[in-house]
């Protein structure tokens, strides 16, 4: 059984996968080494610096 269908929602936005929808596999480390499910282009990681940075300058302009 993969992460997804054991999980049945994304660990970064929490909406629900299609039946075979293609999904990324995150790895978190909390007491144990675990695979999450997240859509493609989710993450549960912190965005990085230079990400967020250039998102706040782009709405903010």
């Amino acid at each position: 059984m993969s992460a997804a269908e054991r999980q049945r929602t994304c660990a970064a936005c929490g909406g629900p996968f299609e039946p075979g929808e293609r999904t990324d596999l995150e790895t978190v480390v909390a007491g144990g080494i675990l695979y999450v499910a997240v859509h493609p282009h989710h993450s549960t990681y912190p965005p990085r610096r230079e990400t967020e940075a250039a998102h706040r300058l782009a709405t903010v302009a």
